[in-house]
C-alpha cells in the first residue's frame, strides 16, 4: 500500500473518488431491500451505517443494536460483510479503469488515481473529475464525491470534506499544509493504523494537525517512534511519492449468443459446451478454481432469469452445464407459460481462488466418491431442489436452526447462518434427533385431569401427570424437567413460551413448548 512507501517532500497529484455510506449501499443491494426502508449495517452489535429513514427515527452510527431497535422498531438489520462490499465495488472500478488507468482501491467505496495523466488528457483536473463522475453516475445512481490534492492522504481527507451540494474539491499544489492544519488529529488513526498516538496527542493538548506539524520532527520521532514520524510527515503534507494500482482481475465472463434462438434444453447445452470448455481451460491455465458463478438467461421476449450458483468444491464443465439445464427447467416452472427461446447465456465467475487452496489432502477432502456420484445422479433425475443437505444455523427454536440447501451448493457462511450471534434461550446440547417442521399440538394434564397451566415466569399450576400427543392415547409422564424460557421479538410478533422435557411410560422423551394452557411438541429424543 502506498501508506507504507517512503515519504517525499514532493508528492504527486492524486484524484480521490469517494462514495459515502458504501457499506450501506452494498448491504442494501445484496439484501434486495428498498433504499427508503429503515436499514442499519451492524458489526459486533454496533451500528456502522444507517439509512436516511433509520436516521429520521433517531438511529445513529455507533449505537448498539438494541438501542437502535428501541428507537426504530421496524429497523432492518444488515450484517457488515467486507466481501459483499468489495464485490459490489468491482463493477464501479471497471468503469473507472475504462477512463483512467492504474486505480488504487483504498477500501470499498474509496478509490484513487494519479491526476497528472488524466488531467493532461481531459484538459484539466476539474475536467477529468467531471468526466469520471459522469461516467460512474451514468452506470450507478450513487452519490459520488471527488477531490484532488497533493498526495493520497490529503486527497482522501479533502474528499471527506465535500458535501452533497459541493461534491468536488480541489486543493491547489502546495496547499496541503494549510488545508490539513484545521483537521483534528484523530484523522491520523486510520492513516497510521494506531489510535493510541492521536489520543495521546489530544491528552497533551494538541488537537489539530497544524499544531502537531509545528512540533520539531526530531522530538516527535524520539517520542512516538516510526509511527510518529510517519504521522508528522502526513500532517506536513509529505505523502508517498506514488500510489499502488491494483491488478486488474481476469475477465473470464462467458457469453453464448444463440442465433437463431434456442428453445430446446439439450440444444442449448450443446451450444454452451464449447464456451464452458474454454472457461475450464482458462481456469486451469491460471491455476484458479471457481466455486461460485452467476448464470443469466435472456429470452427472445426480453425476459431475464438470473441466479447465483454456489458449489462446495470447484465447478467442472459437466457441473456448469448441469446448472444451465437446471436453471432453464426452473425458469420454465416459474413462468405461467412455457419460456420462449433463449437468445443469450452469460456466466460470470463470482469467486475465483487459487487452485493451491483447494488441493486434495492425503486422505481426500470430499465425501466418499460413491456417495457423491449417487446423490448427484439422484439430483439430476429429481431436480436441483429435490435433494437437500442440512447445516446448523442460529436461532432459538429448533426448526429455525435447520438451514437446508440443495445438494452441491456451498454451505452459507457463519455470518449468513447467524451462528456467531448470541441466542439466549436456545437449547443446549445434546440436540433431539427428530425435529418437527412445525410444532405439533399436545395436551398435558395433572393428576386430577385438569390442564396444566404455565405462567409467564414458567411456574406450573400442578406437576404434569399425563401427556397426549395429537389424537393419540394418553401417556403417563414418568419424569419431566423445566422450564427454560424463550422470549424474543418483544417489539413484533412476540414469543414468550417455556421449554419442558418429558419422558412418558413408553420410554420416549419429548421436548415441549408451553404458554398458558397451550402445549406443543417441538422435537423427540430417539
Amino acid at each position: 500500500m502506498s501508506r507504507m512507501l517512503p515519504a517525499t517532500s514532493t508528492p504527486v497529484r492524486v484524484l480521490a473518488l469517494w462514495w459515502p455510506g458504501w457499506s450501506l449501499i452494498a448491504a442494501q443491494e445484496a439484501a434486495g431491500a428498498p433504499a427508503d426502508a429503515p436499514l442499519a449495517v451492524v458489526a459486533k452489535g454496533i451500528v456502522l451505517a444507517c439509512s436516511a429513514a433509520a436516521a429520521a427515527e433517531g438511529v445513529t452510527e455507533g449505537l448498539r443494536i438494541r438501542h437502535a431497535q428501541a428507537r426504530c422498531p421496524d429497523l432492518q438489520v444488515l450484517l457488515h460483510d467486507p466481501e459483499v462490499e468489495q464485490r459490489a465495488f468491482e463493477p464501479v472500478l471497471r468503469v473507472i479503469e475504462q477512463r483512467a488507468p492504474l486505480v488504487q482501491v483504498i477500501r470499498p467505496g474509496l478509490a484513487a488515481v494519479r491526476a497528472v495523466g488524466i488531467a493532461r488528457f481531459y484538459g484539466s483536473e476539474a475536467a477529468a473529475a467531471d468526466a469520471l463522475a459522469a461516467a460512474v453516475q451514468e452506470e450507478f445512481d450513487h452519490d459520488v464525491r471527488l477531490a484532488v490534492a497533493d498526495g493520497l492522504f490529503t486527497a482522501e481527507q479533502s474528499a471527506y470534506a465535500t458535501t452533497g451540494e459541493v461534491p468536488w474539491l480541489q486543493v491547489p499544489p502546495g496547499g496541503s499544509t494549510s488545508f490539513l492544519a484545521g483537521l483534528p488529529v484523530t484523522v491520523l488513526s486510520a492513516a497510521v493504523d494506531d489510535a493510541r498516538m492521536p489520543n495521546m496527542l489530544r491528552r497533551m493538548g494538541i488537537r489539530h494537525l497544524g499544531e502537531f506539524a509545528a512540533l520539531p520532527r526530531g522530538d516527535v520521532h524520539a517520542r512516538f517512534g516510526a509511527t510518529g514520524l510517519r504521522a508528522h510527515q502526513l500532517a506536513c503534507g509529505e505523502d508517498a511519492p506514488a500510489i499502488s494500482p491494483r491488478s486488474v482481475p481476469l475477465d473470464l465472463d462467458l457469453r453464448v449468443v444463440c442465433d437463431p434462438p434456442v428453445g430446446d434444453v439439450e440444444q442449448l447445452v450443446a451450444q454452451c459446451t464449447p464456451a464452458v470448455d474454454r472457461l475450464i481451460t482458462a481456469l486451469m491455465e491460471h491455476a484458479l478454481v471457481c466455486n461460485q458463478i452467476r448464470l443469466t438467461l435472456h429470452t427472445e421476449a426480453g425476459l431475464v432469469h438470473e441466479r447465483l450458483w454456489r458449489h462446495p468444491w470447484q465447478f467442472t464443465g459437466a457441473e456448469l452445464l448441469d446448472r444451465v439445464r437446471w436453471q432453464l427447467d426452473e425458469f420454465s416452472a416459474e413462468t405461467s407459460e412455457r419460456y420462449d427461446a433463449v437468445t443469450l447465456v452469460t456466466m460470470a465467475p463470482e469467486s475465483l481462488e487459487s487452485a493451491s487452496h483447494h488441493a486434495e489432502g492425503l486422505w481426500g477432502d470430499r465425501p466418499d466418491e460413491h456417495v457423491v456420484r449417487t446423490v448427484t445422479q439422484l439430483q439430476a433425475r429429481l431436480g436441483h431442489d429435490a435433494v437437500l443437505s442440512v447445516s446448523v444455523g442460529g436461532g432459538r427454536l429448533l426448526d429455525e436452526r435447520r438451514v437446508l440447501r440443495p445438494w452441491g451448493e456451498a454451505i452459507p457462511t457463519s455470518a449468513q447462518r447467524r451462528t456467531d450471534q448470541p441466542w439466549p434461550g436456545s437449547l443446549p446440547g445434546p440436540a433431539p434427533s427428530t425435529v418437527f417442521a412445525q410444532a405439533r399440538p399436545a395436551v398435558v394434564l395433572d393428576a386430577e385431569g385438569a390442564v396444566v397451566r404455565v405462567d409467564r415466569r414458567g411456574g406450573l399450576s400442578m406437576p404434569p401427570a399425563t401427556l397426549r400427543l395429537g389424537d393419540g392415547p394418553a401417556r403417563r409422564v414418568t419424569a419431566w424437567a423445566g422450564p427454560w424460557p424463550i422470549q424474543q421479538r418483544w417489539w413484533r410478533n412476540p414469543l414468550n413460551v417455556n421449554r419442558f422435557q418429558m419422558i412418558d411410560d413408553h420410554n420416549e422423551a419429548w421436548l415441549l413448548l408451553a404458554g398458558g394452557e397451550h402445549w406443543w411438541t417441538e422435537a423427540r429424543y430417539d
